[in-house]
């Protein structure tokens, strides 16, 4: 059933990324307030890098979580991905568009999340002592808004898995189909020919 199949795909994305979840969770990387520039350039630039490792192996993770024999297997995801690529770019771009999307609204309901349930506050004592941080972090509540991020992101790079697996599968069963009826033809040509 192809949602079980996509839900396996996103829990193995869930696992997979676990170092963009242990990113996410450190303020200081993520949050100009919670550190200095330096170290938000550092995680942004760390961000960038394990999000395009992510949706390279979002294929090679949904061979590992949802295999099909001989068709679609961890050794040959990666390449059977490329090849969507190359026959089918429109639809490749599309699904990516769309992946990009999913991870748009991530950041989207992560924001709403934190307009909600506030992660950084003005801290009072910085007025008045200025070895006190300007800002303070409530982590249980940062670490809601990081969860949010997180699963939703994991629920993008795993529907760009899913969606290549889906159109490597389609375009191997017609290339199937159209082998099978031109060997039907040329038998069927043969016999008439007797």
């Amino acid at each position: 059933m192809p949602i079980a199949a996509f839900l396996r795909i996103w829990l193995a994305c869930v696992v997979a990324c676990f170092p963009l979840l242990a990113l996410l969770l450190t303020p200081e990387l993520m949050r100009s307030r919670a550190g200095s520039e330096q170290l938000l350039m550092i995680g942004t630039f760390a961000l960038l890098a394990l999000l395009v490792a992510a949706f390279i192996a979002a294929p090679w993770m949904g061979a590992i979580a949802a295999p099909v024999a001989e068709r679609w297997t961890p050794r040959v995801a990666l390449a059977k991905t490329r090849a969507v690529w190359r026959s089918r770019t429109g639809s490749a771009w599309l699904v990516l568009a769309a992946a990009v999307l999913i991870y748009a609204a991530a950041q989207a309901v992560g924001y709403w999340v934190g307009t909600v349930v506030p992660s950084v506050s003005d801290n009072p004592a910085f007025g008045t002592d200025a070895s006190e941080p300007r800002w303070l972090i409530d982590y249980p509540a940062y670490v809601l808004q990081a969860l949010t991020i997180y699963s939703i992101t994991t629920l993008a790079i795993a529907w760009y898995g899913w969606r290549m697996r889906t159109l490597s599968l389609a375009s191997a069963g017609a290339r199937t189909r159209a082998s099978e009826t031109r060997s039907h033809e040329t038998l069927t040509g043969r016999s008439c020919t007797s």
